[in-house]
């Protein structure tokens, strides 16, 4: 039986399976072949060289022969011994060849104990799991009699029409949409947009199904993809890689998000021309799972989605992941192992393109496996650690393993230069190191800043009650003692009506009493109109309290004044402010990871950047005072993202139940530390109060290992504190 690890690979002979069918086609200016394995149904792509050395594997000759014959047949675009021993393995692998002494069909059963391994390896990746459920091709068949018409330039018509008519409904009220659906987002529309989301994703699948039949392809199976155990449906349309026009498999892959933004274009009109209610609140969900959401991730050429499959097409380089990996193979066997790369085969811009996919699609890799990694043990209570450690072993720790048993015993056919591997690593190591030790940290604390008066007089009601009247404008120049509200009371004035009339009568009482000569009563009476005339002092006071006046001179702060109008305040409720011209100050809402060095260092240099200004207009400043205590409400409504702020924010009712809480009131989804800045007498003409910034503060000393470790333990130990409650 032929083993790849053991073989000596020129003295083999192999045989071509005869269940292969080879379709050329031109591809990006040259030829390919297209191979299907009629019996798996998989598909794969190779170039000329790479076909006619396979078509010379006939169970008869080596491989040394066979390589002879093709140099002699293809010349100088023949394939070298490393890439004939690659093209070996990678045939073997995938159950293309059979060996001379080894029966077909127990080749065709170790392949099968091999596919089913790799399988059940595949189930063991909670990150990322595929599940073949049926074969849906003859549903397709009979759905697409029906629906093939769209697949046509009267179908694409159709589709621009309805696309650019939708959008351009939702333009028009764009406002109204960001106001009441997106910056309004709460944890229930999560649910609603999720079932939105998984609907989405079907009429997605189905979409590339019906383009694949209409083009002659099959769809052989479907089933569901788990992604961090979140559900998802798909469908293979390998069959579309028969397609001789690019075009055509260009649409395949991109119907899923052209069929989305058909329903999207639909939502958006219905969404403009419906009332507020569960139609428009659908429509709304409909429109952000198939736009926002679906593009972010499928139109992304570094994932294994429909953008990757449009670039390779576009690009005419089949399987442009696999030679980008290849390159990135070969480079990193150049640096740390001393072994020249071969060259790779595309030129001119093809070959940019595949050496920067290679690039891209490493470092994207890293991060995906670190974000979904963190995000799984973030998101899943309990077992989302579990989730995230497997995760972990499964993309970083099997590939770590692969590269020691490499460097340890390499394979027959390439062995590895261990002396080099060390230096190298060593090499890697001292950089690393001497990058973390020595290279400081980002040296600027920075947060973002409001300008606003100082001192600030925050007016509160005494007492309860409506509003009756306003007596002010925003920004108006008040004195002190001016009257700036008046509420209206009518159960105290109703009270105090019904207690002059029982002082009337306890008042004729009283005399009538006394003309009686009935002493005793007298006395009784004038105590209960003593208690009476207390009652109607504190009533008239409190009635005085609906009048609210300006405890200082200044200008009015208050927007939509004219909301006030008819609004109810409880004592203690905020109305409104004033400050003094010329008097201001700027707030800056501080991480609480940087407080401590702010704290320690109160005589630090800061500068402010005031958006508007010269962005080399620098302001400088001095530390006046930082609050005690990290806040999750903010100071000024400009550092919130529903005002166009740039700290988010939530409604406090999504995260907290209970208590006290006004009506749609927002808070920030990190705590933060006002720090108040007190700005030089030259600088405070020139900033108006509202404005916002950004505040710089050099000087932090600490390395770069130490600022990206505590980052880093920092996030993790909040999540997991915050998810698991460790």
């Amino acid at each position: 039986m032929l083993n790849d690890q053991t073989f000596e690979f020129s003295q083999a002979r192999l045989k071509l399976k005869d269940a292969l069918r080879f379709t050329m086609r031109q591809s990006g200016g040259g030829v390919e072949y297209l191979v299907e394995d009629e019996v798996t149904g998989r598909f794969f792509r190779v170039g000329m060289p790479q076909y006619a050395f396979l078509t010379m594997l006939d169970g008869h000759r080596t491989v040394s022969t066979a390589l002879m014959k093709t140099a002699t047949l293809m010349r100088e675009h023949a394939i070298d011994e490393n890439e004939a021993a690659n093209l070996c393995k990678w045939a073997i692998e995938s159950g293309l060849v059979e060996s001379e002494n080894g029966n077909s069909s127990a080749r065709q059963q170790e392949q099968h104990e091999a596919m089913h391994k790799q399988k059940m390896v595949s189930y063991l990746n909670p990150m990322m799991m595929r599940i073949p459920i049926f074969n849906p091709d003859p549903m397709v068949t009979i759905l697409s009699r029906f629906v093939n018409f769209l697949i046509s330039p009267l179908g694409a018509l159709l589709w621009l029409v309805v696309v650019a008519w939708g959008f351009a409904s939702l333009g028009r009220n764009w406002g109204d949409f960001w106001n009441n659906r997106v910056s309004s987002f709460g944890a229930v529309d999560v649910i609603w947009l999720a079932v939105t989301w998984a609907i989405l994703k079907v009429i997605h699948e189905l979409a590339h199904a019906l383009v694949c039949k209409r083009f002659g392809g099959r769809v052989n199976s479907c089933g569901m993809l788990l992604l961090l155990m979140i559900p998802m449906p798909y469908v293979d349309v390998t069959t579309s890689w028969r397609f001789d026009n690019k075009w055509k498999r260009i649409l395949t892959s991109a119907a899923g998000m052209l069929a989305e933004i058909f329903v999207a274009g639909i939502a958006c009109y219905i969404w403009a021309n419906s009332n507020p209610g569960p139609l428009q609140y659908h429509a709304g969900n409909v429109i952000i799972s198939a736009t926002l959401v679906t593009l972010m991730f499928n139109i992304n050429p570094l994932m294994k989605f429909d953008g990757y499959y449009m670039l390779a097409d576009f690009l005419e380089i089949p399987n442009l992941a696999n030679h980008g990996r290849q390159w990135l193979k070969g480079a990193f066997k150049w640096l740390y192992f001393g072994k020249k790369p071969g060259p790779v085969k595309e030129v001119g811009f093809r070959g940019v393109a595949v050496r920067a996919y290679g690039a891209g699609s490493m470092l994207w890799f890293f991060t995906i496996a670190i974000g979904l990694s963190l995000a799984a043990s973030s998101l899943i209570e309990g077992f989302g650690l579990v989730v995230a450690i497997i995760g972990c072993v499964m993309w970083l720790g099997v590939p770590l393993f692969k590269l020691g048993k490499y460097t340890l015993v390499g394979t027959d056919t390439d062995k590895p230069n261990r002396l080099w591997f060390a230096s190298a690593m060593a090499l890697t190591a001292l950089l690393l190191i001497g990058f973390l030790r020595i290279c400081p940290s980002p040296s600027v604390v920075t947060a973002p800043i409001v300008i606003d008066y100082e001192p600030l007089s925050i007016i509160r009601s005494n007492a309860s009650g409506f509003v009756d009247r306003i007596h002010v404008s925003d920004g108006q120049i008040v004195k002190q003692g001016d009257l700036l509200i008046t509420l209206e009371n009518l159960e105290i004035k109703h009270e105090l009506s019904s207690l002059l009339i029982d002082i009337r009568i306890s008042e004729l009482r009283s005399n009538s009493l006394y003309n009686a000569n009935r002493i005793s009563e007298v006395q009784l009476e004038e105590e209960s109109f003593e208690s009476m005339l207390k009652r109607k002092s504190d009533l008239e006071s409190r009635i005085e309290d609906l009048k609210i006046y300006a405890p200082q001179s200044g200008a009015v702060i208050a927007r939509d004044l004219d909301a006030l109008e008819g609004k109810y305040f409880q004592p203690g409720g905020e109305v409104l402010s004033i400050g003094m011209p010329g008097e201001i100050q700027a707030i800056a809402l501080t991480r609480q990871t940087d407080i401590e060095w702010v704290e320690e260092n109160p005589d630090a240099r800061i500068e402010l950047v005031v958006w508007g200004r010269h962005q080399n207009d620098r302001i400088e400043g001095r530390i006046h005072h930082v609050d005690p205590r990290a806040r999750e409400d903010f100071p000024h409504e400009a550092f919130a993202a529903s005002a166009g702020g740039p700290l988010a924010v939530v409604p406090r009712s999504q995260v907290q139940s209970g208590g006290s809480q006004e009506e749609g009131e927002m808070i920030l989804t990190q705590p933060r530390v006002p720090v108040e800045i007190e700005l030089d007498e030259e600088f405070r003409s020139q900033l108006i109060p509202g404005q916002t910034g950004q505040m710089f503060v050099r000087g932090r000393a600490q390395n770069m290992g130490q600022y990206l470790a505590n980052n880093l333990i920092r996030f993790i130990r909040e999540n997991n504190y915050r998810t698991h409650g460790l």
